[in-house]
Parts: C-alpha cells; structure tokens; sequence
C-alpha cells in the first residue's frame, strides 16, 4: 500500500520569536503552492501525521540560493518552532512531475483544503474525503480536533467549487461541546 503523503522537505532552523520556519524543500517546491495556503504534515511519536496550514511564507535569497521562510497555523512561537526543527513536511496536493494546470475528472472530488462554513462562519477547512459503502465522509479540521462530517444532505447544504467552500448544517449534532 502506498502512501498518499509525499515528502517534500524538512524544517529547519526557527526565525524569530513568532514561529516563523525554514523550510528546507526537496522538491521544486513553488511559490504558488505557498501562496494556495496548503495543508501541510508531519509525523507524530505514534507514526500518524498531523495537519499544520501554512498561512504565509517570505523568501529570501542569498548568495544564488533561495531560501523560504513559512508560518504555520498552530505554531505560535518560538519554542513550538524549535520543536519542528528536523521533521519530515509531507503534502499530498504538491507533486512537482504533475503540470499545475492539469485538471482531471476526480479535481471536483478532491475537496482537500476546501473552507468549512458553519453558521456563517469559517469553522475549519477539510483535510481528507473518504468514502465508504454507505457514503462519502469529509474529515475537517474545526478548532483545534477534527471532526469527520458524513457528506449527505443533513450535514451538507452546497459545495462552492470556485470559492473552495463546503457549506455545512446542523454539525451541532456532531460535536461533543454543543
């Protein structure tokens, strides 16, 4: 079985007190794949992977090399970038052999990265879709867990191709605080 998640670099060294990371690409990683906002991975102690949204990025370059400097979402500071430091970044949106502008018949299926709307609010985003016998379910990041959304009409109202958002009803019944 063959993983879904492609290595395409390693963080390195912290930049400042705010989070900031280098990213040290494997891959020809682009400028547009940045500026998209990706959900980006890296492995956990139990060999999973978590989620991490990369919400700006600068480069700098030096001496004919170019360098990128990312932020993440959930990283707030220092400390919690000096943490990364080492780790494997995984994505399974970025291939660098594939022509961007490709589209394919499964891109309307693929609603990776898609905004999660709830009562007129971005809740989250989605991370991955499954689909199983009975139907296909989105697993979304909403706070700071994940939810796994059944993608049937009680629970999803409309999908936005264009704006990249899956408008959602009635996740109240899902959640654990509400």
């Amino acid at each position: 079985m063959t993983s879904r998640f492609k290595e395409i670099g390693r963080i390195g060294r912290a930049r400042g007190l705010e989070g900031w990371v280098l990213l040290l690409p494997e891959q020809a990683v682009t400028e547009d794949f940045l500026s998209s906002n990706p959900v980006v991975y890296i492995k956990n102690d139990r060999s999973g992977f978590e989620p991490l949204r990369v919400v700006d990025y600068y480069t700098e370059e030096k001496r004919n090399r170019v360098s990128f400097f990312v932020k993440f979402d959930m990283i707030t500071n220092r400390t919690e970038a000096d943490a990364l430091k080492n780790n494997g970044l995984f994505s399974d949106q970025f291939d660098p052999d594939i022509e961007t502008d490709e589209q394919d018949s499964s891109a309307e299926s693929d609603l990776t990265g898609y905004s999660v709307r709830y009562r007129s609010k971005t809740a989250g985003y989605v991370l991955d879709r499954f689909d199983t016998p009975a139907q296909s379910i989105i697993e979304a990041k909403i706070g700071a867990g994940s939810l796994l959304i059944p993608f049937v009409d009680e629970y999803v109202s409309d999908v936005d191709h264009d704006e990249r958002t899956i408008y959602c009803r009635n996740l109240n019944q899902l959640m654990d605080d509400e």
